[in-house]
């Protein structure tokens, strides 16, 4: 069961998970490790509910940002040439009264996940 599931409070509901993307494996030194690189890759987590934004990365220590979809005030993408062919990038959310934002590395689909945070918010902001 992933972390995101298993932390859900009641009423809410898993609206999207992200993965990374693969491109890394395309580095020869990376490939050349791979059981290192999937491991590193599959310690990671990163999705949105109806009522927050969760990140999570580690396995025997862990790391969780989560983020109430309230409080956040932007959601800002960034990708370079490579990242704009292949549809990855990274993904930068600052809260409310934050002094830091998170950031989330080398997800695929960089878009999809900007378009399911705001259409999250803006139905968070509707029931609401």
């Amino acid at each position: 069961m992933s972390y995101i599931a298993k932390t859900n409070i009641a009423g809410e509901e898993t609206v999207a998970l992200f993965n990374f993307t693969q491109i890394e494996y395309l580095n020869p030194v990376k490939l050349i490790l791979f059981p290192l690189t999937w491991f590193r890759r599959w310690c990671y987590e990163f999705g949105v509910t109806n009522k927050r934004v969760v990140f999570k990365h580690g396995f025997i220590s862990r790391k969780a940002v989560d983020l109430r979809l309230e409080s956040i005030e932007t959601v800002g993408i960034s990708n370079g040439i490579i990242g704009r062919i292949f549809g990855y990038g990274n993904l930068t959310i600052t809260g409310v009264g934050s002094t830091r934002p998170i950031t989330v590395p080398n997800l695929a689909n960089i878009i999809e996940v900007k378009k399911a945070i705001e259409s999250a918010k803006d139905q968070f902001v509707i029931n609401k």
